[in-house]
């Protein structure tokens, strides 16, 4: 069960994202799926049918393994929704520097597309909670 006051709390306070009120009427969360190759999102949220977020629990390297596929697939989906931007957040328990690698590789698979946003953040963050 998702609760969508949680996502946007989530999306404005921990995204960062400062898209207008109304753009928060349509909420959309899909959780536990499936994206192929063993890969299965934590969530995918759609934004006022503008933006799209992967949100996936990273553990031993799973992350760093599946990124080009991540990266891909949201990308991908983006588009041929006709959706703004993609955010793909990574959840992770791992010690502070942990997301300078993700992040240099995750700069390499953008291709310079400013539409498309990586997130590392704590699974210990506040605003968390949307799903239980």
């Amino acid at each position: 069960m998702t609760d969508k006051e949680k996502i946007k709390r989530f999306v404005q306070e921990t995204l960062g994202c400062g898209c207008p009120e109304e753009v928060f009427r349509s909420i959309d969360c899909k959780c536990d799926v499936e994206l192929g190759g063993g890969v299965i999102l934590h969530s995918i949220i759609t934004i006022g049918n503008r933006l799209l977020i992967y949100v996936v629990y990273d553990s031993n390297a799973f992350v760093q393994e599946h990124l080009t596929l991540l990266v891909s697939a949201g990308k991908k989906e983006r588009d041929s929704r006709g959706l703004n931007r993609f955010r793909l957040v990574i959840v992770t328990d791992r010690i502070p520097g942990h997301g300078d690698a993700i992040r240099r590789a995750f700069g390499e698979l953008q291709e310079k597309d400013e539409n498309i946003h990586l997130h590392v953040i704590s699974s210990n963050n506040k605003y968390l909670d949307f799903y239980y």
